[in-house]
């Protein structure tokens, strides 16, 4: 009965001569693909899983972007790293960048050398670039040292209880940037990290 099934009766003989006869490499051989199968079930579902939750929130933030884009921005006034009181409206005429981060953010730390390049470089021009710190999920020892050790020079204001991030305006995940025209409209809003080109192009799109 092996003439025409050589290779498998060959390892069954092997098998069976360890004390596995076939009934039981059978059965060893069914286990082992039912944990197979359930191996590749459990990684469909958890990727299946995570492209729904990426739907979401993109589909999320493109709801939040459509409700503020070409309205004015949101006014709010908020305390400094020094102390001092800052309101969005100081900055009328101006156009102005706000950017929403947290020391514990890794894609905000890609992002804020080139955000710290492009306010020196065009400050002159009258650009304005707001840090807009989580601070109801961050700890002011982590922001502080955030902001020493990439030397932010433009100012850093503290969303201590959330009002101006989670009510106003609404962000749905970190960081993310709003820019805003001379005359006080949003003009984009932009969810997740920014290359260096994407900041000098969204940014010269406000300075016009």
């Amino acid at each position: 009965m092996c003439n025409h099934h050589i290779e498998f009766c060959r390892y069954a003989t092997v098998v069976k001569g360890n004390g596995m006869g076939p009934p039981v490499f059978r059965n060893w051989f069914q286990k082992r693909f039912v944990i197979l199968i359930a191996a590749v079930l459990a990684i469909v579902l958890i990727v299946t899983l995570q492209a729904s939750s990426e739907e979401r929130n993109s589909q999320q933030s493109f709801a939040i972007s459509s409700f503020f884009v070409g309205k004015q921005a949101p006014d709010f006034t908020l305390s400094t790293l020094e102390g001092t009181k800052v309101s969005l409206s100081q900055f009328q005429g101006q156009p102005i960048l706000i950017n929403f981060w947290a020391s514990w953010c890794d894609p905000c730390r890609d992002e804020m050398p080139d955000l710290a390049r492009t306010f020196e470089a065009q400050k002159a021009e009258g650009l304005m670039i707001l840090g807009l710190n989580l601070t109801f999920s961050d700890s002011l020892p982590d922001v502080q040292a955030f902001v020493k050790e990439f030397n932010i020079p433009f100012p850093i204001l503290l969303d201590e209880d959330g009002t101006v991030a989670e009510k106003l305006y609404r962000i749905s995940g970190l960081p993310t940037s709003v820019f805003i025209n001379q005359d006080g409209t949003i003009e984009r809003i932009q969810v997740g990290v920014m290359t260096g080109r994407q900041i000098k192009q969204y940014v010269a799109e406000i300075l016009r």
